[in-house]
């Protein structure tokens, strides 16, 4: 099963800088679109700078313990794609090298919602050649992912228990829902997201997505018996 990592972040005070919630709806779509699961880090308003370069006492990208605990599961190779607006959201210094390391020695693909200015591709070779090569297909995606929310359609990948019905418009309860009913069962009766985890052999990840997302499944449990 694949699974990306979804990288949401904002610098404080740049007013010009795309919105959290942008960055929240299409970055996550993006990553929904190219993986069968996907691990948000939401980081909200935080600085961009690192140890390398700054001495905050506030805290920095690299003392955060959510940014170090992904960036070490990003190196022992839990996701095949890290996802982000663009190298800038992610980091805005030398440690995006030390990402964009952890990436590689864990064979995963960075993949940018966003256009990258030229300007800024001051790191390496390698993010420039990962721009190029993927962003046609992620123009494509990005049109795509529009043109559906207009019609009101779902898009990207079907979600945990989910597929596509017959008019390939709406997500409606696939062979593995009886596996997320399992899930909302186990949490009603107060199972903790690791127990519930290990019962139905699923990524706690998987078993955090379908809950936040408890409202949504039920809805289109209802739209596919009417």
């Amino acid at each position: 099963m694949s699974e990306a990592l979804a990288w949401i972040r904002k610098s404080k005070g740049e007013e010009l800088d795309v919105g959290l919630e942008e960055q929240r709806e299409l970055v996550r779509a993006l990553a929904d679109d190219i993986v069968d699961d996907v691990e948000v880090l939401d980081l909200g308003v935080h600085t961009g700078f690192s140890t390398m370069t700054r001495d905050d006492p506030a805290g920095l990208l690299d003392q955060n313990d959510r940014v170090q605990d992904r960036v070490s599961e990003l190196e022992a190779g839990r996701y095949t794609h890290l996802v982000a607006w663009d190298d800038r959201r992610i980091c805005r210094d030398g440690y995006f090298s030390v990402i964009q390391y952890a990436a590689k020695q864990g064979d995963a693909e960075i993949v940018y919602v966003g256009d990258v200015n030229e300007d800024d591709l001051t790191f390496d070779l390698k993010r420039r050649i990962e721009r190029d090569t993927k962003e046609e297909e992620i123009e494509k995606s990005r049109r795509a992912i529009e043109r559906r929310k207009e019609q009101g359609y779902d898009h990207g990948r079907p979600r945990f228990g989910m597929a596509y019905d017959d008019s390939g418009e709406y997500q409606v309860p696939g062979e593995e829902f009886d596996t997320v009913l399992e899930i909302f069962r186990l949490d009603n009766s107060g199972k903790s997201r690791r127990e519930i985890a290990d019962e139905v052999s699923v990524a706690i990840s998987t078993v955090q997505n379908v809950i936040q997302r408890r409202e949504w499944y039920i809805k289109r449990k209802q739209m596919a018996e009417t």
